[in-house]
């Protein structure tokens, strides 16, 4: 499933997400995936477009993403399978991280996002 990600670009320094996180945690925005690498904080919320207009209020460098969800079945070979899909189309992945509600899930940026999501319609 195609989803919005927010990144947020935020200096790499002590108490810096921290900040982040108190202007959504105030604004009552739940964060249900980050992934921090450097100085762009990835989040996964519900709603994207209001905590981006949110953080920009607050001087914050922000855009949005289209990215991939995907469940991975928790057994042996399940991610392994589902990335010689993307190998076989010759999709590059810009980036992927982990999270987990229910199930465990992927979050997946690769370099055709329309055609990749098409490969991966049935690990919904």
């Amino acid at each position: 499933m195609i989803i919005k990600q927010v990144t947020v670009i935020v200096e790499n320094k002590e108490g810096k997400l921290k900040e982040v996180m108190d202007v959504l945690a105030a604004h009552e925005i739940n964060v249900e995936a980050l992934s921090m690498a450097d100085t762009h904080d990835r989040l996964i919320v519900e709603n994207p477009e209001k905590t981006k207009e949110i953080l920009e209020d607050y001087g914050y460098e922000v855009y949005l993403t289209d990215v991939i969800s995907v469940k991975v079945p928790n057994k042996v070979g399940a991610l392994a399978h589902m990335l010689v899909s993307i190998a076989d189309a010759k999709i590059n992945l810009e980036y992927m991280y982990a999270y987990s509600d229910v199930s465990g899930k992927m979050i997946i940026c690769p370099s055709d996002v329309i055609k990749a999501n098409e490969l991966l319609s049935d690990w919904e």
